[in-house]
């Protein structure tokens, strides 16, 4: 079974780490993503199973991969980059590495939740450009203020494990709510009661077709205008057009986002130009103990396909 990492993997760390496929074929190892989609067919051509970070496979390219049965995605979005109904019906069974970093993803969210409410980036670059301005950035304490939560997988639990430990009041929206999910003192409510009472509104849903487009301008409209909003989930969840003009009105107070609809984001990006708005380029799964367990996974899943049974298999091929 030849198999192919056709846009490089930065959970790769050594040669070394590729040894156990190696076992199962020869394998192909292109250090960085093809410069376009003609490269990116080339060297997928002669793969049977695919390990793949971040390109598009698309119908397009999909049809061009002839010997093609397997695709493993690196991470959970796996909707934002293959067209799985199209591998499906060319009999390409697709998996995906669930629960690969929930603490460091969660973290993250922790990290830019503090950013914004303690203006740790705006502090940072007016000390760093020579001024001092203590009285400028008066921050907001976490505790007994009420974090809302949109989506209850293993990174809202462990979101939801981190809030409580700061002693925040915890609200929770979830598509399966269910007695096991409202743990850590979790109060399970309306998508619209989360957006209406929280102080901060934190992304942890899954992109699939249904969850597109879910957090709309009316949903967004119900926040407080001294809440604040972190996305650490997926762009295309979020009415971002509606979210840029209530930022820039006031309506809401401030925003972070460490996904983009773009990434990179074209120039002139018009989340770069808010002045309420933290930005950091899609690097909350990106820890040692994250990438470790991403490749662990994403080769468990190709061994299974090669002994003939399925792991983390998601369009039951």
């Amino acid at each position: 079974m030849r198999i192919v990492f056709p846009d490089g993997a930065g959970c790769v760390q050594h040669p070394s780490d590729l040894d156990p496929l190696r076992a199962l074929g020869p394998v192909d190892f292109y250090d960085g993503p093809p410069p376009d989609k003609a490269t990116l067919i080339e060297r997928l051509r002669p793969a049977e199973a695919v390990v793949l970070d971040y390109s598009e496979m698309n119908a397009e390219v999909l049809r061009a991969c002839e010997r093609l049965r397997f695709i493993s995605f690196l991470g959970i979005g796996y909707n934002s980059c293959i067209d799985v109904a199209e591998a499906t019906r060319r009999g390409i069974a697709v998996a995906y590495t669930p629960d690969y970093g929930a603490t460091s993803v969660a973290e993250h969210a922790l990290a830019m939740m503090l950013a914004l409410t303690r203006h740790v980036g705006h502090a940072f670059l007016s000390a760093r450009e020579g001024r001092w301005e203590p009285g400028r950035f008066q921050g907001m304490e976490l505790r007994g203020k009420t974090l809302g939560l949109v989506g209850l997988g293993p990174i809202g639990m462990e979101m939801a494990r981190l809030g409580a430990g700061l002693g925040m009041r915890l609200l929770a929206w979830t598509r399966r709510p269910s007695p096991d999910r409202a743990r850590h003192g979790v109060t399970l409510v309306s998508l619209e009661e989360v957006f209406a009472t929280a102080d901060v509104v934190s992304l942890h849903l899954a992109y699939t077709p249904e969850s597109q487009g879910l957090i709309t301008r009316a949903l967004l409209e119900r926040m407080k205008p001294e809440a604040w909003f972190v996305n650490t989930a997926r762009a295309k969840l979020v009415d971002n057009e509606a979210l840029v003009e209530l930022l820039r009105a006031g309506r809401i107070r401030g925003a972070a986002f460490d996904v983009h609809e773009t990434e990179p984001p074209p120039a002139g990006y018009v989340l770069r130009t808010l002045p309420n708005v933290l930005i950091t380029p899609h690097i909350g799964y990106n820890t040692r103990e994250a990438s470790a367990n991403m490749l662990r996974i994403a080769i468990a899943t190709v061994e299974a396909f090669a002994r003939g049974t399925r792991l983390h298999v998601v369009n039951g091929v």
